[in-house]
């Protein structure tokens, strides 16, 4: 049946199982060409969006193309669904019941290309936005080859003829507003993962975050086909991810252990709902991949326990590039969370029998660990996280924040604390002298850039880089280095790296 197979379709490439779709492509083109290849254009598209190779930059090749790819698709998809309307209407059949009802177009229109896909092309003798119910009839719906007509052809009465093509237009609008409505929350969520992969200092929240939020405010307003499916469900849990990943990131910079737990919590279980949805769905002709036949990007993102698994269980399904960024971003800012509140965290911890080691453990990267190594190996005093409290943003040392209650902001040595030193006590008498090394270098360390100060009145050392808009980092050495330290300057861009995700968001366009 035309339906089953075009379900099954939507079914593996919402589990990313394009060599399964491409299976039932094979069998809807045989009878519905113009279908098969749309879907097949849909289905290479998803295949490059979920790897996302997209990102990296190739000669010869556009930087937008992917996005231009689903616009043209897009187009057609809109063209198609206004003729079978027609056609509809044309047999007397202008509404559809609540299963297969279509209320209109979804999604933002795009313009037309004027450009018809040369498979396209060949599949229909008449271009999309020039077909009448009787070029639908002829082409779309073979009466001897189509499945969906099987029951039907044995009609002798043109009523029931009508009646199963009227059916059978009903399901290709259907199958179009899922692959239109796709394809216009594709062409946004390219665009953010292009933003992202920019992001080389900081992520670029002013811009990101109402991107991310207006595309899930679309998907839930105007995407109404799509969301009854696997595919729909696995879009849900991309966009909510990002969401909770940005706004954790904000909630960190901004000192709130309460809302940047809640979305890192919220985060992870999406992306343990999303590996768990997709892996389980249940379709004919399913595919499995041995963990050896997998390719660069599951040794890349996964982390060694779901390795561990692949190769216990013997076979597993590849899970795709996007859904491994997304899970070792998320695991960098939750890093970066346990290092941020590392002394509250630290207290839960042994209140509930655990200790430093439990805290961090499976932790990637173990931020903790790099610097207690570094510190060994180097002889460094201390290495501190300094806050710098902004008008703009309340500060409390506990990392509770409360809107209504009363504040008041802290002023001179106070306003710039101290939320993480290794060893534990901050070295105090020090402080002066990096409040004014980091007000003296405001311009130089807001461009990211580290800084060597050796005051020669004391002996000291120290090391200055900045983190985000509000935390830096310092080292301190008790000795003198008339040059910058190699070893010292290379571990503070490291960490102030790992810290800034550097190497995760450059991982989009160049890994």
């Amino acid at each position: 049946m035309f339906s089953r197979d075009c379900a099954e379709f939507i079914k593996a490439l919402g589990s990313f199982d394009y060599a399964c779709a491409n299976k039932h492509l094979m069998r809807i083109s045989k009878s519905y060409p113009t279908v098969g290849s749309i879907c097949s254009r849909v289905s290479q598209c998803e295949s490059v969006y979920s790897s996302m190779q997209y990102l990296k930059p190739k000669l010869f090749r556009r930087e937008d193309h992917l996005y231009h790819l689903y616009s043209e698709i897009a187009s057609d998809l809109e063209r198609e669904i206004l003729a079978y309307k027609d056609f509809s209407i044309a047999t007397g059949r202008g509404s559809f019941s609540e299963s297969d009802s279509i209320v209109g177009v979804t999604g933002q229109r795009q313009q037309g290309s004027g450009h018809t896909s040369p498979t396209l092309a060949m599949a229909e003798a008449v271009a999309p936005s020039q077909r009448t119910p009787k070029d639908i009839r002829a082409v779309d719906h073979p009466v001897n080859l189509s499945p969906t007509f099987s029951f039907h052809q044995q009609q002798s009465t043109g009523a029931g003829r009508a009646e199963a093509q009227s059916v059978a237009a009903a399901d290709h609008i259907v199958l179009y507003t899922i692959l239109h409505e796709l394809c216009n929350l594709r062409m946004i969520t390219i665009g953010v993962y292009r933003m992202m992969s920019q992001s080389t200092t900081e992520i670029e929240m002013e811009t990101i975050l109402p991107e991310v939020e207006h595309t899930l405010h679309m998907y839930d307003s105007r995407c109404q086909e799509v969301q009854n499916t696997v595919l729909g469900s696995g879009i849900q849990f991309e966009l909510t991810i990002l969401r909770h990943g940005l706004l954790l990131d904000r909630a960190i910079a901004e000192y709130d252990v309460q809302i940047s737990s809640t979305h890192l919590y919220l985060a992870r279980i999406s992306l343990t709902e999303w590996k768990r949805q997709t892996l389980e769905q249940d379709y004919t002709e399913k595919s499995h991949y041995r963990p050896e036949e997998t390719s660069w990007r599951y040794s890349l993102f996964s982390s060694s326990e779901e390795k561990n698994k692949s190769v216990v269980k013997g076979k597993s399904n590849l899970l795709p590039n996007h859904y491994l960024w997304l899970n070792r971003w998320i695991t960098s800012e939750r890093s970066k969370l346990t290092i941020y509140f590392m002394d509250i965290l630290l207290e839960k911890e042994r209140a509930m029998g655990g200790d430093e080691r439990s805290l961090w453990a499976d932790m990637d990267p173990d931020m903790h660990g790099l610097i207690r190594t570094f510190r060994k190996k180097a002889g460094a005093r201390s290495i501190s996280f300094v806050y710098e409290i902004s008008p703009d943003v309340r500060f409390s040392t506990t990392g509770f924040i409360s809107a209504n209650a009363p504040y008041e902001a802290a002023t001179g040595l106070n306003s710039f604390p101290c939320i993480y030193s290794y060893p534990p006590d901050p070295p105090k008498d020090h402080w002066p002298n990096i409040i004014s090394i980091m007000q003296g270098s405001v311009n130089l360390l807001r461009q990211f850039r580290s800084q060597y100060f050796y005051d020669r009145k004391i002996g000291c050392t120290y090391y200055v880089a900045r983190i985000d808009r509000h935390v830096s980092i310092v080292i301190i050495y008790l000795d003198k280095h008339p040059t910058p330290d190699s070893s010292a300057m290379e571990f503070l861009q490291l960490l102030a790296s790992k810290l800034r995700h550097t190497d995760v968001l450059t991982a989009l366009r160049t890994e």
